[in-house]
């Protein structure tokens, strides 16, 4: 074992830094104090004059969500920047392995996935600069969460979402056939007759929103009219939203394209 692994208790100060003999250990010092950095700063706003000045003007649910989000986003940094630590080709498999089973003990692929979900929820409004970069994330997530337990069928369905979102169809289709075979969900059909949609299968999607209209009717004939309006047939869209909206009011995206099929 190298000299860097024996002496991975070893550390000295040098100008009130503390630096440690291992690398290793250097780099997971290192990522937990820019965690810490950052809290501070975020609470030195939130304790500040401007701050206090503005309160009763701010939704605070709202203000608690952003927050909380963003402790989870520094949160998420960490371990990312844990584990690319961890699984660097010179650090030893009993620690690799000992990650792995602790991540497995405490049930840590839920965790992954609830990470994931929220990603995608920003990427869905369009809240982000980089949904590329933030979609890629979301594929390692779900990766992550398999890895740790491959039975999971909500892991390879937001896998698929992410891939979908990158223009990855073949894969994403793959992933949304491992979620079905665990599990019969609408959820990964809907996707699959989207991603159809997306290819320019335009009677694919029909087929297959057809497939799954008694189960969740709604989502079956806006998926219809989104098809039918990529496929050029107006008349087809705009009964398809018009029947989609008598069971639940449509969104102002969908009916702003209803709007256009019938100019």
């Amino acid at each position: 074992m190298s000299k860097d692994w024996e002496d991975i208790n070893v550390n000295r100060r040098s100008k009130d830094k503390v630096v440690f003999e291992s690398r290793f250990v250097q780099s997971i010092y290192d990522g937990i104090g820019y965690l810490k950095d950052e809290t501070t700063e975020i609470l030195k706003e939130i304790d500040s004059n401007e701050f206090k000045q503005n309160l009763d003007e701010m939704d605070v649910q709202e203000f608690g969500e952003t927050v909380i989000n963003h402790f989870s986003d520094f949160a998420d940094d960490l371990s990312k920047f844990k584990d690319d630590v961890i699984n660097q080709d010179g650090v030893p498999d009993f620690i690799k392995d000992s990650s792995r089973e602790a991540k497995i003990a405490l049930n840590r692929d839920e965790d992954y996935l609830k990470v994931a979900r929220r990603k995608l929820d920003k990427v869905d409004s369009d809240e982000l600069d980089d949904a590329e970069a933030v979609n890629a994330r979301v594929v390692q997530l779900c990766d992550k969460s398999i890895d740790l337990n491959n039975k999971n069928h909500e892991a390879y369905y937001l896998k698929g979402l992410a891939l979908t979102n990158l223009g990855k169809y073949e894969e994403a289709v793959e992933e949304f056939l491992c979620s079905l075979a665990l599990e019969d969900n609408v959820e990964s059909k809907l996707a699959i007759a989207n991603v159809n949609r997306l290819n320019g299968e335009f009677n694919d999607a029909i087929n297959v929103y057809d497939s799954v209209s008694d189960d969740d009717p709604f989502e079956a004939l806006k998926g219809k009219a989104y098809t039918y309006y990529d496929w050029q047939k107006y008349g087809q869209a705009s009964k398809a939203f018009s029947e989609a909206n008598e069971i639940e009011e449509l969104d102002e995206k969908s009916k702003k394209i209803w709007d256009e099929c019938s100019l």
